[in-house]
């Protein structure tokens, strides 16, 4: 399967430091890309015959040559290099040329708890089915039975991250959603804190995983929308905006599921925020639930294809509302539209957001732990180690200092069926 443009990414880039690569290199240039369906950093040197000046041409055929070969790179490769996009390239195979970095993780006391919280170790985690960029379906195994029969593996949704890139997003949402109750019926429940098991420190969590797709993977053209889920909807957020003090923020069909007991449940709390320090009409899950219920009854999400300061729900709100004709409700439209203006009306007129002791509350991210990095001479060749901080470290100084550290680095997904095949 040859990977997207969404697949690979450029890590650890902007034009200044390309242009200050064509200055140092003339005609060579450099970048670490970022396949996250393999989850390996690359690094790609493009070095053509004469100088080029377009930048956004040379990104362009870097990241078009890896992922044309992308897949077929075997473990040992580092990077490649090249001078014509169309032409041959040498593969870069010395840990000189690795530039994989490996993130400098939390302990777990990072996250300040006041309450017990489920640990799992990465190497406990059997991977399933790949969901997203950093987001996996995965199982693990609970303990024996007190007859001593085997557990029931646990399916759970796991969100991950490997590059420092992106990590203070799931970062935040790991600190929001852990507080939130495990047993309120429209939460998709928080699970465990994964982490490495050579440093303990922590990699991402798992949620309990819900089957059947999101209500925006079968929308309510292959199954109908009920009233009694948009209720629930509604009522959700009331919870989490006034009974924990949280706006979630990215409300929207693909952020919803229903289980099994016909609840629908949200989750994807990577944009929630403590409303009593980030607050911004912009995000207001008002506008949320607006967009949410036009777009599942139309079909329409031409409306949040703008900046969120342009999304003018108010004009959703003022118009008149055309089901798709092949949408499914258990209702008239007019129904959904009276349940939701009465909702809108009366959150409109209660008193604004107003602290209790329910509310949840989360630090902001720390500093990095202190650790070890090597000190090289003129050779690159080990001296010492001195003490920092950094946010990450790159993988050959940990093997330079005989660190072990968690490969994350695994087969292309045309593989995954193959792969978990072997486990079983």
């Amino acid at each position: 399967m040859n990977k997207t443009l969404q697949d690979i990414n450029i890590q650890n880039m902007n034009i200044e430091l390309v242009a200050q690569m064509f200055k140092n290199y003339q005609s060579n240039v450099l970048f670490h890309l970022e396949d996250f369906d393999q989850r390996r950093t690359f690094a790609v040197t493009y070095a053509p015959p004469t100088p080029v000046e377009d930048t956004e041409t040379t990104e362009d055929i870097c990241i078009n040559k890896l992922r044309k070969h992308v897949d077929q790179l075997g473990d040992g490769v580092f990077g490649i290099r090249f001078s014509e996009p169309d032409g041959p390239f040498t593969l870069l195979t010395e840990r000189k040329h690795d530039a994989t970095y490996a993130v400098n993780n939390y302990p777990l006391s990072a996250l300040k708890l006041n309450f017990p919280v489920k640990t799992i170790y990465l190497s406990n985690l059997t991977e399933l089915d790949r969901l997203g960029h950093q987001v996996d379906l995965v199982s693990y195994q609970g303990p024996p039975s007190v007859t001593g029969t085997a557990s029931q593996a646990t399916k759970v949704a796991f969100k991950y991250w490997f590059i420092e890139n992106g990590m203070f997003r799931k970062w935040y949402e790991l600190n929001s959603w852990s507080r939130l109750p495990r047993d309120h019926p429209h939460i998709v429940p928080f699970d465990s804190v994964v982490l490495d098991p050579h440093t303990g420190g922590i990699v991402g969590f798992t949620t309990l995983y819900i089957p059947g797709g999101t209500l925006h993977d079968t929308n309510a053209t292959t199954r109908p929308f009920r009233l009694q889920w948009f209720r629930q909807l509604l009522s959700v957020v009331d919870d989490l905006n006034y009974r924990y003090g949280m706006m979630h923020q990215d409300i929207a069909a693909r952020n919803l599921v229903v289980d099994e007991n016909d609840n629908l449940r949200i989750f994807d709390f990577n944009y929630s925020i403590m409303i009593e320090e980030h607050y911004t009409p912009d995000r207001d899950d008002i506008k949320g639930v607006i967009f949410t219920l036009y777009e599942i009854i139309t079909l329409d999400e031409r409306f949040r294809e703008v900046p969120h300061e342009k999304q003018d729900a108010e004009a959703v709100l003022g118009m008149k509302w055309e089901k798709h004709p092949d949408v499914k409700l258990d209702a008239d439209v007019e129904e959904f539209r009276n349940v939701l203006d009465s909702w809108v009306r009366e959150r409109k007129a209660k008193e604004f957001f107003k602290p209790t002791n329910t509310w949840v509350r989360w630090p902001w991210m720390p500093e990095p732990p202190t650790v070890a990095l090597p000190t090289l001479d003129r050779d690159g060749k080990l001296t010492g180690t001195q003490m920092q901080a950094p946010c990450a470290i790159l993988r050959r100084y940990l093997v330079l200092m005989g660190q072990k550290y968690w490969n994350w680095e695994r087969p292309a997904s045309y593989n995954l069926a193959e792969a978990v095949a072997e486990d079983e």
